[in-house]
């Protein structure tokens, strides 16, 4: 033991050589299975403190990973070893260090340990000595973190002593750890304990007030236990929602208080707004949270935009309907405002809305576009700044409104780019305006590429250069049609792609882009700047800095350039694929950097820490991952290249193909679902490769791999959003061309699909009609049989129940109707009744689908004809009436009448479905060839029919001259008449 002591005191040593020899005779130590033992008499004999805090630290390292694996003897008697250690020490440093030993024990020590340490526990937390409750609370709060198991028997005893530490009302120490305790308590019981944790919120929220008031940075950390009870359980804390509103939103509003504390406020709103949005509606608390928001919103960019964070969790938690009517007067009080900041805040709440779209045309256009409009010619920056970040939110769902009020915008903010000599957010209000206006920027085109190309000056600022490659970049990609102005464009760029200083290359990389960004009307140029993208990426890999952003603009160049030039691209393509290789093969980041061994980084407040070399992870549970940032970023990209890439090039990327297989397959087991789902997307993207270009596949085996990936991947994929991406790649292959070994499970997928058991599908989600209409979609493409379509109509028919939403019955409607044929001479019986519904439904594309689907069962149910008929004669305008009128025509020689051709030539022209004008109007002509009187009736109908169909050129030529003489039966019939 004097050794191992004396070991440890050479670890406290400030000599770097001796601490690293130290190190490496602690990691030969730690190899004896009796050292553990050793450190644990060292807990409370050690008589240097430091050597006591070094123990309890390694020995926490020592079982962290290896617990069930350690001497059962040493196990046992922790627990007492650890409660006689804090019970004698006096060191705050050591008591912090043993504590975290303590939480260990407790963690993983199960029943037999709580006797022991929780009787010490028991004692402490009820000991007038400060720092001894502190301890106690500590070695709970910490044992707690990891919600353990074991511990939840426990839950009435440690909320009872959590209370009576919080009784004490103080310090501030105190009050945090038990705040702390009892967060990590509420993770620990989840909602088994909810009348428990309903009695210790009004306990909670007082400590919470007193904690902020006596120590705002320890206080800002415990408003997480509000989170921990909100996740835990929300119905314990529904009761309490006012109080809980009270709190957050005084601390929020009080601008004495630093920022931190009120952001922090505001995120635990936020969080409310997730998590229970509808029992603050219920509980009539959305007047008094929108207008506690008003005061964060109207102050200085931190709390502005964290309160704005609460608008928009609350846009998405809250029906339209429910949040608007009470939103948009404080929005237009705070518009009304003198301040500048509180106009800046009703721009962002108006920003949360971009969701509420229809709504908000309805109801609220005029009040909407009059603040955006306001807000882009407001002379205070800020203002125009939060403008346009509105005006981003907004533009999906309010066009072509919002678009007359960018272009109206758009002098102004030019006016003030000039005036302002190029701000960032001038340069932001005007790529905001661009990208809204997109193609409808023609006009003004060479108005806004003037000063745009005026600040490119090599010599000017950097970061207005950086700015204006921004602002051309959003110009290049808006669609607008540049002409002959892509020469220019090009012009002011290539000073910026020549050779030059180091610090100039992430300029040069920029105007990469650009170029990229212009597609084919930069078509000369994308070969050399692909090339000299190339070569600059060759640079930066011969530097090993870990930089990848040259390689980043290379593969954006390289699916830019196939996109435009196909397989012109070919003779670069040996150069693109190993870049791209390595981009897809680039390991994940590691969290932490090299330098010393962890273990003597280990600090007193330290929550864990990462197991020493060899350690092996018990109970390891297999958890989605997101790693983020650049890593991410660039796997993603590298993925749309390499899609690009196979679907442009052709044959000429089909040698390269394979090791880009590999090298997907392996990304899509990452941990990451962000790079995962683009592995999908760009496997789907090397099925034409692999199937051939005729049809057949002429690679069977890895067409079937990508199949059988992508099958896998949907099926096993936790998020909706990933297991979308699968299907839609899978049906890339799902056809004439599909494998037979690929055929049965693809089939029984997508019906799984649509019967709700993907792993994906246990919680609901905006993504599920997403996966719904793939499934569908796929089951169509593989033409799947009687049996198969017999076990979904259960689920395609409530699919059309009017309680669905409206996409839902779209989606079910649709489906029923494509695969009713399938049921043969059953199909009527069977589906009849269900798309009879459909075509009675509110919904006019329902209507549609369901008269669409009563064609196909023409032969099969009778009573199809009448409600076709019906439609006929009641539908306006609309998909539904140009489906009714095509369904009549493909079954007119079983429902042949005067009657209803009466009331086909009054229900033309077909104005909204449009692939079904044609078929409509040959269906006329063979009337015509074959019995001419039949139309005299209708002579004077027929040319409106028929007259802009045949104006508009949407048709043949060869159609055009047959329905000459139909529409013309007009004058013939006067003839005749006359006679």
């Amino acid at each position: 033991m004097a050794e191992l002591e004396a070991l440890l005191r050479a670890l406290l040593e400030p000599d770097t050589a001796g601490l690293r020899r130290a190190t490496l005779s602690l990691r030969e130590a730690l190899k004896d299975p009796e050292t553990p033992t050793r450190l644990a008499g060292l807990l409370r004999d050690a008589p240097q403190p430091q050597v006591r805090q070094m123990a309890a630290v390694v020995l926490r390292r020592c079982l962290l990973g290896r617990w069930r694996g350690s001497d059962p003897e040493l196990r046992g008697r922790l627990p007492s070893l650890v409660a006689e250690a804090l019970d004698a020490e006096t060191e705050h440093a050591v008591t912090v260090a043993l504590a975290q030993l303590g939480a260990l024990v407790l963690r993983r020590g199960g029943e037999g340990a709580w006797g022991p340490l929780g009787n010490w526990v028991t004692a402490a937390v009820q000991d007038p000595r400060p720092p001894r409750r502190e301890t106690a609370l500590l070695v709970l709060s910490a044992a707690l973190d990891a919600a353990p198991e074991p511990l939840a028997p426990h839950a009435p005893a440690v909320a009872a002593l959590c209370r009576g530490a919080l009784a004490f009302g103080g310090p501030p120490p105190t009050l945090a750890y038990g705040l702390r305790a009892l967060g990590g308590l509420a993770a620990t019981v989840g909602d088994t304990r909810t009348e428990l944790l309903r009695g210790l919120l009004p306990e909670i929220l007082t400590a919470l007030k007193l904690l902020l008031d006596g120590d705002e940075d320890r206080g800002a950390e415990a408003l997480e236990v509000l989170d921990e009870f909100l996740e835990a359980d929300p119905a314990a804390v529904t009761p309490h929602l006012r109080a809980l509103l009270d709190l957050c939103l005084q601390v929020a509003g009080d601008k004495g208080r630093g920022d931190a504390v009120r952001v922090r406020a505001l995120d635990t709103l936020t969080f409310l707004a997730q998590k229970s949005p509808k029992a603050v509606l219920r509980g009539g608390l959305l007047p008094a949270l929108l207008e506690g928001l008003t005061s964060p919103l109207g102050d200085s960019d931190t709390p502005r935009n964290a309160a704005a964070r609460v608008l928009d969790a609350l846009a998405v938690g809250l029906p339209p309907e429910k949040l608007l009517p009470q939103l948009v007067p404080v929005l237009g009080g705070m518009w009304g405002s003198a301040g500048g900041g509180a106009r800046q805040g009703a721009l962002l709440a108006l920003g949360a809305l971009g969701g509420a779209g229809t709504l908000l045309r309805q109801r609220y256009l005029s009040l909407a576009l009059g603040v955006l409009q306001g807000g882009l010619g407001d002379p205070e920056p800020g203002v125009r700044g939060a403008a346009a970040s509105a005006l981003r939110s907004l533009e999906e769902n309010l066009q072509p409104e919002v678009q007359a009020v960018a272009e109206a915008a758009l002098p102004g903010a030019l006016s003030a780019l000039g005036a302002a000599g190029g701000d960032r957010t001038s340069w932001f209000v005007l790529e905001s305006l661009v990208e809204c206006l997109g193609e409808a920027l023609g006009p003004q085109l060479p108005a806004v590429l003037g000063p745009i190309l005026a600040s490119l000056e090599p010599s000017g600022p950097p970061e207005t250069l950086e700015l204006a490659l921004s602002a051309l970049h959003s110009l290049a990609a808006s669609g607008a049609e540049l002409g002959e102005q892509a020469g220019p464009i090009l012009g002011a760029l290539t000073p910026l792609l020549q050779p030059g200083p180091p610090e100039s290359r992430p300029l040069r990389l920029q105007a990469l882009g650009v170029v990229g960004a212009l597609g084919r009307a930069a078509a000369e140029a994308l070969v050399p700047a692909l090339d000299l993208a190339l070569s600059l990426a060759r640079e930066e890999e011969e530097e090993d800095e870990g930089e990848t952003l040259a390689r980043r603009a290379a593969l954006a160049l390289a699916g830019a350039g196939a996109e435009a030039l196909g397989a012109s691209l070919a003779p670069l393509l040996p150069r693109v694929v190993p870049l791209l290789l390595g981009a897809l093969g680039q390991p994940p980041p590691t969290a932490g950097g090299e330098g010393q061994d962890p273990l003597l980084l280990f600090e007193e407040e330290e929550e864990g820490a990462e197991p020493m070399d060899g350690d092996v992870i018990e109970e390891e549970e297999l958890i989605e991952v997101e790693l983020g940032g650049a890593w991410a970023e660039e796997l993603v990209e590298a993925c749309e290249a390499l899609g690009g890439l196979a679907e442009h090039c052709g044959a000429a990327f089909a040698p390269f193909a394979p090791p880009c297989l590999e090298a997907l397959l392996a990304l899509s087991q990452l941990p990451d679902p962000v790079p995962r789902a683009a592995s999908y997307e760009a496997l789907g993207s090397l099925v034409g490769l692999f199937a051939g270009s005729g049809g057949a596949p002429t690679s069977p085996g890895p067409l079937e791999r990508v199949l059988r990936a992508l099958l896998e991947a949907a099926r096993r994929e936790p998020g909706a959003a990933g297991a979308a991406a699968a299907l839609e790649a899978l049906g890339k292959g799902l056809g004439p061309q599909t494998p037979t070994g690929i055929r049965e499970h693809a089939a029984r997928l997508l019906a799984d699909t649509v019967l709700g058991k993907l792993p994906c599908q246990k919680d609901a989600s905006e993504e599920e009609e997403d996966l719904l209409v793939l499934a569908g979609d796929g089951l169509v493409a593989l033409g799947v049989g009687e049996e198969l379509v017999l076990e979904l109509l259960p689920a395609l028919v409530d699919g059309l129940s009017p309680a669905r939403s409206r996409c839902r019955r779209c989606w079910a409607s649709g489906v029923l109707a494509l695969l009713c044929p399938t049921l043969g001479g059953r199909g009527g019986a069977l589906a009849g009744p269900a798309l009879a519904a459909a075509a009675s439904d509110p919904e006019g594309d329902v209507r549609a689908n369901g008269l669409c689907g009563i064609g196909r069962l023409a032969h099969t149910w009778p009573p199809g004809r009448a409600l076709v008929l019906r439609a006929l004669a009641a539908e306006g305008p609309g998909r539904a009436r140009d489906n009714a009128c095509s369904v009549l025509v493909r079954n007119w020689e079983h429902w042949e009448s005067p009657e209803a051709l009466g009331l086909l030539v009054r229900a033309l022209p077909v104005a909204h479905d449009l692939e079904e004008e044609a078929p409509v109007l040959e269906g006329l002509v063979r009337l015509h060839q074959r019995l001419p009187h039949t139309l005299w009736p209708h002579a004077a109908e027929l040319p409106r029919a028929c007259a802009d169909a045949v104006g508009s050129g949407r048709l043949g030529p060869g159609l055009c001259r047959k329905l000459t003489p139909t529409s013309g039966v007009t004058s013939r019939r006067r003839g005749r008449a006359g006679q």
